[in-house]
């Protein structure tokens, strides 16, 4: 039996396992999903785990995501693109170990209806997956404006992602996040919603905007609830999810992922 990891701190939360387990199950796979509580410090031995052929592979999560790009061997042109990989796995000749991005993939899958062309997007964050949802942003036509907790992270990141020459992203301070009077679309892209956060606690949600939480919990988060009971349109991390856990699993397996079997092992655990 071979076993694939999600890496992060924390990942109790994940509802990962479920899916891709399920996936395991329905082709017949000897292979199982888990979660793997890491720091830092302890990142570097599990890639080399991955590297020894020890581990099949692995997602990585928050805060790593950036991170395990100084510590893989290769990666593909997304993960060099944007900055970030989200998923690991051994390259053909087994020695290596490759850094893959399918974030933004799944931002992509999960945002296909809505209109961003030429749409006011505030950006929540600046890590991996802020970067990923840029990068989509960027090729919509969005115009984009960051806030993070920590400002010199949200300018680093403004001025190192490729983006069209007549849009140029914007940051603002964290507290002037709750100016919504200028912005059509909202991404919480940070981890706060994980545990009964609400980033925009103090902003006034209007019916016309559109909001996109990408925390994956298995109960709305209260940015979700708070922006449906405004009449907000809504999208919430589980269609990215699904979608990026689906592209992880062709990577470690050579095989397309048995989506709805994901799909109804994810909204089953949700319910």
């Amino acid at each position: 039996m071979s076993v694939v990891v999600l890496l992060g701190h924390p990942v109790a939360h994940s509802l990962s396992p479920a899916m891709h387990n399920a996936a395991f199950r329905t082709l017949g796979l000897p292979h199982r999903y888990e979660t793997l509580d890491v720091t830092a410090e302890a990142l570097p031995g599990v890639i080399d785990r991955i590297r020894s052929g020890e581990l099949l592979g692995a997602n990585v999560t928050v805060p790593h995501k950036e991170a395990v790009l100084k510590l893989v061997d290769t990666w593909d042109g997304p993960s060099a693109e944007i900055g970030a990989a989200n998923t690991l796995s051994r390259t053909s000749d087994g020695r290596r170990v490759l850094g893959s991005n399918t974030d933004a993939v799944g931002f992509a899958y999960a945002t296909r209806d809505l209109e961003l062309d030429g749409a006011r997007v505030l950006l929540l964050g600046a890590g991996g997956a802020a970067r990923a949802v840029m990068a989509v942003l960027f090729e919509r036509g969005a115009s984009i404006t960051i806030a993070n907790r920590t400002s010199e992270r949200a300018r680093s990141l403004a001025r190192s992602l490729a983006h069209p020459v007549d849009r140029e992203p914007g940051v603002v301070d964290w507290s002037s996040r709750i100016d919504l009077s200028a912005v059509d679309v909202i991404v919480n892209a940070t981890a706060l919603g994980l545990h009964g956060e609400d980033p925009l606690a103090s902003a006034e949600l209007r019916p016309e905007l559109i909001i996109v939480d990408l925390i994956p919990t298995a109960t709305a988060t209260p940015l979700a609830r708070r922006a449906r009971a405004a009449g907000a349109t809504v999208v919430d991390g589980l269609p990215m999810l699904l979608q990026q856990a689906a592209s992880s699993f062709r990577i470690w397996t050579g095989q397309d992922a048995p989506v709805e079997a994901m799909r109804a092992a994810l909204y089953a655990s949700v319910n």
